[in-house]
């Protein structure tokens, strides 16, 4: 662990997301990017992932500063988020899925937020779903608290199967005793090629009423009003797509066949991919 400087916490609560399988359209590290753009700034101290890493799945960059090249090696950052006006500030934990040793990476993680006092910890991850960009973001989630789902109105998560490095740390987490809670917002599939800032947004937005504050979502609330002008546009160019986005709307609420194959889009879904990366 590289300490940069020693950061000013007020009774820290974490918020962790990791690049990778867990964050599907970049919604859940679009969370934590979006609070240390807004109330943060540059880490405070990064963990070094030499022993996590495979740097040929994951290499490390070259930046040229001043006429010197220097390596850039993939880290776990660590962020101070200085909440104005409310009781508690952030630790906002930021890297890469590691490729090995992960219950060694998370008793590392954790022994650091544990020096820095926090008691409290929230992960974020974003999955590929079978649902409509016309509704809103589904939000899933699971906590130590009892009444959490209830009282946020998340649904319930109840699945069972492989998981990546969020769900390992989130019961890693719950294992140390700390209370926790997980937000895990639903993409729809044929958007996921792209970043999701309304994904992003409904994380944001859970996030703030699970610690009562009022984030300035100002920003991605425009990459939203633009982004869903883009797809509607690109949507309804096609009679082909609308079909198949009214066809999953019925699906979702239980008005049409249970199961839509994403198969049968492939050549909509790739359309629309190169529409919304260069929609000239």
């Amino acid at each position: 662990m590289e300490w940069i400087h020693e950061p000013r916490l007020r009774d820290p609560v974490a918020v962790l997301a990791f690049e990778g399988w867990n964050d599907a359209a970049d919604a859940a590290t679009g969370v934590i990017e979006y609070l240390i753009a807004t109330y943060g700034e540059g880490p405070f101290a990064q963990l070094d992932l030499e022993n996590y890493m495979n740097y040929q799945m994951s290499r490390p960059l070259v930046s040229i500063d001043n006429g010197v090249r220097q390596i850039m090696w993939p880290a776990t950052g660590f962020f101070e988020v200085q909440l104005p006006d409310h009781a508690h500030d952030l630790v906002a934990v930021l890297g890469e899925e590691p490729h090995m040793r992960w219950p060694s990476y998370c008793r590392q993680v954790i022994s650091t937020l544990r020096d820095l006092g926090v008691e409290r910890a929230v992960t974020f991850g974003a999955f590929i779903g079978q649902v409509p960009h016309t509704k809103p973001i589904e939000v899933f989630g699971v906590s130590t608290d009892e009444d959490f789902a209830s009282r946020l109105e998340v649904n319930p998560s109840s699945y069972e199967g492989p998981t990546g490095i969020t769900g390992v740390m989130h019961a890693a987490l719950a294992v140390e005793g700390m209370d926790t809670a997980s937000f895990w917002a639903a993409i729809p599939h044929y958007l996921a090629a792209n970043p999701s800032p309304k994904g992003t947004q409904a994380l944001l937005g859970r996030l703030g009423r699970l610690l009562d504050y009022s984030f300035d979502s100002s920003e991605v609330d425009q990459e939203v009003a633009e982004y869903d002008e883009r797809v509607s546009k690109a949507v309804e160019e096609s009679s082909d797509f609308l079909d198949y986005v009214r066809r999953l709307e019925e699906s979702s609420s239980g008005r049409g066949p249970e199961e839509i194959s994403p198969a049968d889009s492939e050549q909509l879904v790739a359309e629309i991919e190169r529409f919304l990366q260069d929609p000239k």
